[in-house]
């Protein structure tokens, strides 16, 4: 079975969800995560996707983590069938209880998928929030922050890479095009 781990939908942006059926159906994927993108807090359209193609597509929401009712409403979205949230490396809960969100993902039994900087996965607050829910699977996201312009022997690559000591963490290779440097394309004669 082929699953793509991380794909977006939306109406606007990026493509609709048929698109994505489509190129799904194309290339034999049977099922694919659908990740909130950065900023979008309304996770109606990847759920109504989920419901609307059964089997297909498993939601990682977000939600807005500054304020005060974030994991009330995480706990709403799993209720309605999300099956992670996004938060960055650095996410912190408003109030007393500065962990209160990945706390609340762990007790709801969904993973974390991370999405930040490679600072945010080398500082120590990262590695805090692993070792204290170690039942929890923290999933790093586009190899950690890492593009294509750190230079052997990789230190802060070597860094993120060590957080794999601790088994609740995960990392996800994103796209080429992300890492490689873009071939520029053969010119094309023109013909009349």
């Amino acid at each position: 079975m082929i699953v793509d781990t991380h794909c977006h939908a939306l109406p606007h942006w990026f493509e609709p969800v048929e698109t994505l059926l489509h190129q799904m159906n194309a290339n034999g994927v049977e099922k694919a995560t659908l990740v909130q993108v950065r900023g979008q807090f309304d996770n109606r359209y990847i759920m109504e996707c989920v419901r609307r193609f059964p089997g297909r597509f498993s939601a990682v929401v977000i939600v807005d983590t500054d304020a005060a009712d974030a994991p009330k409403t995480l706990a709403s979205w799993v209720s309605q069938g999300a099956e992670g949230v996004r938060l960055s490396p650095t996410t912190r809960s408003p109030g007393s209880e500065p962990l209160a969100i990945w706390r609340q993902a762990a007790e709801l039994g969904i993973p974390v998928s991370c999405l930040g900087s490679a600072d945010g996965f080398t500082s120590p607050l990262f590695e805090q929030v692993v070792r204290e829910f170690p039942s929890l699977p923290i999933i790093i996201e586009h190899l950690g922050g890492i593009g294509r312009d750190e230079a052997p022997p990789y230190p802060t690559f070597r860094k993120i890479l060590a957080l794999a000591q601790h088994p609740n963490t995960y990392i996800k290779v994103h796209g080429l095009g992300e890492i490689s440097h873009r071939p520029m394309p053969f010119p094309v004669p023109m013909r009349f």
